[in-house]
């Protein structure tokens, strides 16, 4: 290698170096910015700004779910207030209508289905409380809207025998209470409610001919106490003008038709 290509060789290694010394040097100066750039933000007043608003926001949040609770709180205890009167109805009409009102208008939060368990237990309660039911032929009752079947009621075991031509279905000891849901002019007619009830989850639908008409009938309870159960949910779900009967007294003469599966009152 001549002289000169060493001079050359040289040269190039001190620019390289140089150039490396100022690229430090830059790393350096940028480094030095950024920490007086951090100092500078980072100051004490500064951060007892930033904590003084994380307090005062923190405050604001809580002060609003305290809030919260307490609107919830008094929610409750109005709407506690709101069945507290319905209460005081003086008939299972009376109640029910107003729950169902307050319910319509927004007052009451409850579900639907909370609602018919309470319409439910002031219905059975009404209808327990009434005098003597096995003294009566029939037995009125009354409700709406929508629920489900309480399919335990139902006595779906249960299945008259064929009484003999003049015998009683009932013995003298022994009562069975039935629910009317239904009462048509032809067989035709009242067989399609009869399918129309079952498909509703009911069992024991049977139909009986009294005084020229089909009555499409619903269980065979042993209690009083278990038909007026099942009677809210007939009511609800197929007929509002459903009613009890105890058998004994509404058909003392049954016999069986076994051509058109039918029970006649004679």
């Amino acid at each position: 290698m001549t002289p000169e290509e060493l001079q050359i060789k040289k040269f190039e290694l001190e620019q390289k170096i140089q150039l490396e010394e100022l690229s430090l040097k830059k790393k350096e100066l940028e480094l030095k910015i950024q920490e007086q750039t951090s100092r500078r933000v980072f100051t004490p007043l500064v951060i007892s700004i930033v904590g003084g608003l994380i307090t005062i926001i923190t405050g604001f949040i809580l002060k609003y779910y305290d809030n919260v609770a307490v609107l919830r709180l008094e929610d409750k205890k109005f709407q506690s207030s709101l069945l507290l009167k319905a209460t005081d109805a003086k008939t299972y009409d009376e109640f029910s209508d107003m729950l169902l009102a307050l319910q319509e208008n927004g007052l009451l939060s409850l579900d639907s289905a909370k609602i018919a368990k309470f319409r439910k237990k002031r219905f059975v309660a009404e209808k327990l409380n009434q005098s003597n039911p096995t003294n009566s032929e029939t037995v009125a009752l009354t409700s709406e809207s929508d629920t489900v079947v309480d399919k335990s009621q139902i006595r779906g075991d249960v299945k008259p025998l064929p009484p003999k031509s003049g015998s009683s279905v009932n013995t003298a000891d022994t009562f069975t209470w039935i629910i009317v849901a239904g009462g048509d002019t032809n067989l035709e007619a009242a067989r399609f409610e009869q399918r129309k009830f079952l498909q509703k989850g009911f069992q024991s639908v049977r139909v009986w001919q009294r005084n020229n008409i089909y009555r499409t009938c619903v269980g065979q309870f042993a209690t009083y106490s278990d038909a007026v159960n099942v009677l809210f949910d007939v009511k609800e779900k197929l007929n509002n003008s459903s009613y009890l009967v105890r058998l004994d007294k509404w058909c003392p003469h049954a016999e069986y038709d076994k051509v058109a599966k039918i029970y006649v009152c004679r």
